[in-house]
């Protein structure tokens, strides 16, 4: 790809949230030479994909830790950067983990994250203002780690572990864009996990089976929604 062709990429990205991002980025990439672009190319991957995420990477980092937090269930809050919603997991979980013991915590975590993107789901379809032209859910998160990731990656999550020795490595977190973000948000001191999904992939029959079924686990294990409001099973009907 050449320099313009990756500008129009840029261009297509933009949003009324993002528009001053997607400004300085372009005029970054101006000053960048055809050899200094090859170079990016190789590390990232030579195809529109690759410098589409590339670049959403770029944008996340600049925009992240200033997003407006709006609460979509008990546990969870979102935020818009560029076409991404950014989901924000609980961090202080010490009260749940004393009633309720780690296990029990993170199932009931996790019923509500898919409560959550259930919600989002059915938003888009309604055409919610801020998640038209969105096309994935992104979390970055201390507790996204080991076995959550594990269940995140069953429901077809992409994720990425950072641990607090890369964090603190000035040059591996110059390297990498979500290190960046890591760090920004939440220091250097802990380990970072970060999954990302497609809004496509959530809205296909195939995902809906996967997510109904672990609710139904879930379910026989006696965790339920600790809020009123219809629950993911019902919504999925």
């Amino acid at each position: 790809m050449k320099k313009l062709e990756i500008k129009n990429v840029l261009f297509s990205m933009r949003t009324a949230e993002n528009e001053e991002i997607i400004n300085n980025l372009l005029g970054k990439i101006d000053l960048l030479s055809e050899e200094k672009i090859q170079d990016i190319l190789r590390q990232v991957g030579d195809n529109e994909e690759s410098i589409r995420s590339y670049l959403q990477e770029k944008i996340n980092s600049t925009q992240g830790p200033h997003e407006t937090h709006t609460k979509i269930n008990k546990m969870f809050s979102y935020g818009i950067s560029g076409n991404t919603i950014h989901l924000h997991m609980p961090v202080d979980l010490h009260d749940m983990f004393a009633k309720m013991g780690i296990s029990k915590t993170m199932n009931t975590v996790n019923l509500y994250l898919l409560d959550a993107i259930d919600r989002i789901r059915m938003m888009q379809a309604e055409g919610f203002y801020k998640f038209i032209d969105k096309d994935a859910i992104y979390m970055i998160s201390p507790i996204l780690f080991k076995r959550e990731l594990k269940f995140l990656n069953t429901l077809d999550f992409k994720t990425q572990i950072y641990k607090s020795q890369e964090l603190q490595d000035e040059q591996f977190v110059s390297e990498h864009l979500e290190a960046q973000l890591a760090t920004k948000i939440f220091g250097s001191n802990k380990d970072v996990g970060t999954a990302i999904i497609g809004l496509d992939t959530i809205n296909s029959n195939e995902w809906q089976e996967k997510k109904s079924k672990q609710i139904k686990i879930f379910n026989e294990k006696g965790i339920k929604l600790l809020d009123e409001g219809k629950s993911v099973e019902n919504n999925s009907k």
